[in-house]
This record gives C-alpha cells, structure tokens and sequence, in this order.
C-alpha cells in the first residue's frame, strides 16, 4: 500500500534528514519552508518546542513523499535512530498516512 509521509524537522537538522532520505535511497520528494506560530506560546504545552510566538515564529521544513509501505517503515526506523541520539527539544517529527485511491 502507498504511504503519504510528512516530516517536520526544524533547519538546524534539514542536512541530517537529507543525509537519512539518501541513505535510504529516498531520491523524489518535497520541501517548503514554514513559519509555526502559536497564541500564547507559554513552553508548557505539547506544542511548545514545534510553534513560535506571533513575536518569534518557529521557522522548519516540512518534507512530504509518497512511497512504499516497507519504504516508510524504514523512514520511520532511521528518523526514530537519529531522534534517540540527540539531546533536543525540536526532535525530527514525521507522520505516515494511508493512500487509499490515486490516479
């Protein structure tokens, strides 16, 4: 079955995750810039390390792919991999959904 995954990594790791999507021979995706705000970003919320202030956004990637469901799963190892060895409030954050229908 298809995977449709999106991956939130703040910029400081973008090079890591390009390190990760070649390793596992991830060659066709996409990438945007995004600025995370949050109404009374307070540090005390699940969302805090994620979303920035009106004053101080957060800025990250967000990566997004299609792949094979074996391919994800491997994604999601590596990522998980990288996560375990840092010391970090702003983890590699990724979500893998179902493709039920495509043309």
């Amino acid at each position: 079955m298809m995977k449709f995954v999106i991956i939130q990594c703040v910029k400081a790791y973008h090079h890591e995750l390009e390190q990760i999507l070649r390793s596992i021979k991830i060659n066709a995706y996409s990438e945007m810039d995004v600025e995370g705000f949050m109404e009374q970003a307070d540090g005390n919320t699940d969302f805090a390390n994620w979303f920035g202030s009106q004053k101080n956004p957060y800025n990250y990637m967000v990566s997004f792919m299609f792949l094979a469901e074996d391919k994800s799963n491997q994604l999601l190892d590596r990522i998980q991999e990288f996560n375990d060895g840092i010391e970090a409030m702003s983890p590699i954050n990724a979500y893998v959904v179902g493709v039920e229908k495509f043309v």
